[in-house]
């Protein structure tokens, strides 16, 4: 079977306002992105009826369409039960945009641990995504779980043990080498273990100082995650969300204030990979949208080299 895959991406990377969202997509000959701020507001701080007033027709009118929601629902300390009810009401009006932009999935976190060993946490995690669950049951719309650090599901053993417990349609896995990078893990091994159960895949890489960096100049293994997807005939979004905006926002700072290479060290070493392999000159500022663009360059790149896309 051959793989179909769809770009996607975090365009508020490029910037907090629609427009310049709306516009830099466009200039990639795109159509879908996947929202997180909008208009200097999270997506999650929307209700239904603001979204259709002031988002909607913007969008209907470029012809935009979402690939998932990038929600913040499941960020929250475990024992914030306070933030937790929240959450639940701001996934209430979430599933009903996601219903309007006839979008399959929002994204979803599965709650810091805090002072607490993740597995102490385990059974409240599974009972508090259940009940985040029961807000999309016949809605069409699935809860996709993204490995972050400091959460319960930050390594794949336990992403994995969580998928299993919740054993339900509705709840799916979204893929992040950056993430596991972060935290000690290597990707090719979790992606191996994961593979069969994930539906979506957020391209972001890391270096070894564990600072972001484009796509395939860090320890992400896209050299060995790509040609598998290829192999298996993936059809899905890969979404673009490199981070990489902290290059072009801190770069010439970090390089030039005083002393600021010894306080962010391994940020400095890694703004130093960037250059050479953007071949960058250490004076040249680079914008947030440009950096973005690299991105999306690289993973072209790359996905033409795996056999996904020809020339």
């Amino acid at each position: 079977m051959d793989p179909n895959i769809t770009i996607s991406g975090f365009y508020d990377e490029v910037s907090s306002k629609l427009d310049d969202q709306i516009a830099a997509l466009k200039k990639l000959n795109e159509s879908y992105m996947c929202p997180r701020n909008i208009d200097g507001k999270n997506i999650a701080d929307y209700t239904f009826a603001e979204f259709v007033d002031k988002v909607h027709p913007r969008l209907l009118k470029e012809g935009i369409k979402f690939s998932s929601i990038g929600s913040p629902i499941g960020k929250v300390d475990i024992d914030d039960d306070e933030g937790f009810e929240k959450q639940l009401k701001q996934l209430e009006q979430l599933v009903s945009i996601a219903g309007l932009m006839h979008c399959k999935y929002i994204r979803v976190f599965s709650f810091y641990y805090g002072k607490h060993d993740p597995e102490e946490c385990f059974d409240k995690v599974v009972a508090r995504t259940k009940e985040m669950l029961k807000l999309v049951r016949g809605s069409g719309v699935k809860l996709m779980h993204e490995n972050e650090k400091k959460i319960f599901g930050d390594v794949p053993q336990r992403v994995l043990k969580l998928y299993n417990e919740i054993a339900d349609d509705n709840f799916v896995l979204c893929f992040d080498a950056s993430n596991y990078v972060q935290c000690g893990v290597d990707p090719a091994e979790a992606f191996d273990m994961l593979k069969d159960y994930t539906v979506y895949y957020h391209i972001k890489d890391c270096s070894r100082y564990g600072v972001e960096v484009p796509v395939g100049l860090g320890e992400g293994r896209y050299d060995y995650i790509l040609p598998e997807l290829v192999k298996r005939g993936y059809s899905g979004f890969m979404t673009l969300e490199p981070h990489t905006f902290k290059y072009a926002m801190m770069k010439l700072p970090v390089y030039f204030v005083p002393f600021a290479q010894l306080a962010l060290f391994n940020y400095f070493r890694a703004f130093r990979l960037i250059d050479k392999k953007m071949g960058v000159k250490a004076t040249k500022s680079i914008s947030r949208k440009q950096v973005f663009f690299w991105q999306y360059k690289n993973l072209k790149n790359l996905l033409e080299k795996a056999g996904a896309i020809n020339g």
